[in-house]
């Protein structure tokens, strides 16, 4: 269970398995109007992000099941898990 944003943050840095309730943790920080938690999400994000597209990380992420994602594909999984803002800000931040 995720308990803070230190956790969070330790989770998705350094975990070999992200967990859906981490990446759950991250679709209901996108609900929150807080501009801070926007830029700590998009933080969140595009560290998920290099890690997942970097194959020798090896990071499992049970969201995406057996699936091999591309920057493309994760790119894809922002747009239509994310508000339009959370997405944007992720594609300026790639």
């Amino acid at each position: 269970m995720v308990k803070d944003e230190k956790q969070l943050l330790e989770a998705i840095k350094h975990e070999h398995h992200i967990t859906k309730e981490i990446t759950d943790t991250l679709i209901e920080l996108d609900q929150l109007p807080s501009t801070g938690t926007q830029v700590y999400l998009n933080e969140l994000i595009v560290e998920l992000y290099k890690r997942v597209v970097d194959r020798a990380d090896d990071v499992i992420v049970e969201e995406f099941g057996d699936k091999v994602m591309t920057s493309a594909d994760f790119t894809k999984w922002v747009e239509d898990n994310f508000t339009t803002y959370s997405a944007n800000l992720f594609k300026e931040s790639i």
